[in-house]
């Protein structure tokens, strides 16, 4: 039985969804006009399409002080099933960027790619090339099913296969059905809605809504952070099925405690033939029992916390009439570590390259922009991006690693890569994302030297630990899943987490509401010290911090900081 939403008082984004006549609004007739800006309701819808309206927070103040307007642009953020492309593709997206966008491609932590600093003159043309490409930007953000992520390294065996083919159906089977999107940015022909949305209905979903597969042994995509997280069951290269887990999800506000981060629950599994159907039966329920008063509480994972997952299995079943069994029990989960060259199953090569922050770009010294470019046209390798922002090349023949290992070096792509390093992500924050409240992707590498001198200093460098940095509490780096997350509290000054593990199965908890940028490595420096002296034997970081608890971590970070930290 669906919630009565005729006595209930929709947010305000509830609304402009429902007005939209299916997310068109009036995205085409503010195209056309000379502003550089759309108005509010369309900013929300624009998001459906797939586009950000953002400016440039590094100049907004001075501007304004001079009466002038704020440098506005557009982040626009492809949906790529798996992270999957194939050469040309990649070389299109590339000769994209350099003609609309800042001239750089981001990786995100979804497999998919952002171009930023897009002006609004250029979004049409730049959204209507993407799709020549094959590739759609429709249901990249927005509340809809958003893009599915899997394990990005080639590996050719059935179970891979299997994996990949299962992330681009489930993508294919919940992109939005409403035509507005062809309407308005690739062929401008108004013609009918000839399904509208038979899934998502007038209003879609209450918010975002992600889903990630993946099987027990390798959580290198961090599967447990999704709304809905499928592990593929598997025995002797045989599919028997598919454990469903519901209700993952990162974003909260700080001061608030009734939002908080959540790691999927275990539900149900299943035989092959029911994965399609239980998937649409969890997202009906999501939108029919989803809140649309609130979207700090409109997410699955509150959902799942009030009713329990017996309640999710029993309506399930209800729906499809079959009773399923419980999950089947996996293991402690492992993350893998792909880059390098490794042979793919059938001869042939892949190489997983380091990108930091995911930021594919040229600086002065370092070509990863041109390097990769340059390699991608010569031997056409397949493309694929990964959740942790690195990008993978496969189908090499075993004669051409030497020739480009060689461009690798020669751009000076691939330099020897500390585990901080390896394992720390950002997101890109200041100066363009609405929501930072401070630095992330432009402290990252600053950050990544200091820590590594720090554990150098004591002897630590060999601990693999991941950190998780963002600009503000939404978590789209997963900081809530890292061993250490770092999370913008006020401009310069950050909250910090600890206590999660390496391996994505437990969430990480707060141990300094509030540290300055400048005081952040030294309270780090405290912890490792004491990691060093109290670890039981090879105990990890995250593991020895859940262990010992938040307050002894607080009084020896306040031993060195005093009232400097809170």
């Amino acid at each position: 039985m669906k919630k009565n939403m005729s006595s209930t008082i929709l947010s305000k984004v509830e609304q402009v969804k429902n007005d939209s006549d299916y997310l068109a609004g009036k995205i085409a007739s503010q195209l056309q006009n000379s502003k550089s800006f759309f108005e509010e309701n369309e900013i929300q819808l624009l998001k459906f399409h797939g586009t950000y309206q953002q400016f440039d927070r590094d100049t907004a103040t001075e501007l304004k002080q001079k009466g002038l307007e704020k440098e506005f642009s557009f982040m626009i953020r492809t949906r790529i099933p798996g992270g999957i492309l194939d050469y040309n593709q990649y070389i299109e997206l590339d000769s994209l960027a350099n003609q609309f966008s800042n001239s750089s491609l981001r990786i995100t932590t979804r497999q998919t790619f952002q171009f930023h600093g897009v002006l609004k003159k250029n979004l049409k043309k730049t959204i209507s090339n993407i799709s020549k490409m094959l590739i759609t930007t429709y249901g990249a953000c927005g509340d809809v099913v958003r893009n599915v992520t899997t394990i990005a390294a080639p590996i050719k065996d059935i179970i891979h296969e299997k994996l990949r083919k299962d992330a681009e159906k489930i993508s294919s089977n919940f992109v939005p059905k409403s035509t507005s999107y062809g309407q308005i940015w690739i062929n401008g022909e108004k013609y009918e809605y000839k399904k509208k949305e038979p899934l998502y209905g007038k209003c879609y979903l209450p918010r975002k809504f992600k889903i990630g597969i993946t099987i027990p042994e390798d959580n290198s995509v961090d599967v447990l952070t999704n709304d809905i997280a499928i592990f593929l069951i598997h025995k002797n290269s045989k599919v028997l099925g598919y454990n469903i887990a519901i209700g993952g999800g990162l974003g909260m506000t700080h001061n608030k405690p009734e939002t908080f981060p959540y790691l999927a629950k275990p539900v149900l599994f299943c035989k092959p033939d029911y994965l399609e159907n239980i998937l649409e039966e969890i997202i009906k329920i999501q939108r029919d029992f989803g809140d649309r008063t609130n979207r700090k509480h409109a997410r699955l994972k509150y959902l799942v916390e009030e009713k329990g997952t017996d309640w999710f299995k029993k309506k399930i079943e209800k729906e499809l009439k079959t009773n399923f069994d419980i999950p089947k029990k996996i293991n402690n989960l492992k993350v893998i570590d792909h880059l390098g060259w490794h042979e793919q199953g059938d001869g042939k090569w892949y190489i997983g390259i380091f990108i930091p922050s995911g930021r594919i770009k040229d600086d002065k010294n370092i070509k990863i922009k041109s390097g990769l470019r340059d390699i991608i046209k010569t031997f056409k390798p397949s493309v694929i991006l990964s959740t942790d922002q690195n990008i993978f090349l496969g189908d090499i023949q075993e004669k051409n690693k030497d020739l480009i290992n060689k461009i690798l070096k020669k751009n000076l792509i691939v330099n020897e890569i500390t585990k901080i390093n390896r394992w720390f992500l950002a997101c890109p924050a200041l100066p363009t994302c609405g929501l930072a409240l401070a630095e992330a992707e432009r402290v990252r590498d600053s950050l990544v030297n200091k820590i590594d001198k720090i554990l150098l200093k004591h002897n630590l460098s060999d601990e693999k630990i991941s950190i998780r940095i963002t600009g503000c509490p939404n978590g789209c780096a997963r900081p809530y899943a890292g061993d250490i997350g770092i999370i913008g509290r006020t401009p310069n000054h950050y909250a910090l987490y600890t206590g999660g593990d390496f391996e994505g199965s437990r969430l990480n908890r707060k141990i300094v509401d509030k540290v300055s940028y400048e005081n952040l490595v030294l309270a780090l420096e405290q912890l490792f010290i004491f990691f060093k002296k109290n670890k039981i034997n090879k105990e990890g970081f995250g593991d020895f911090c859940n262990r010992v608890g938040t307050d002894i971590q607080f009084e020896k970070i306040k031993e060195i900081l005093n009232d400097k930290v809170q």
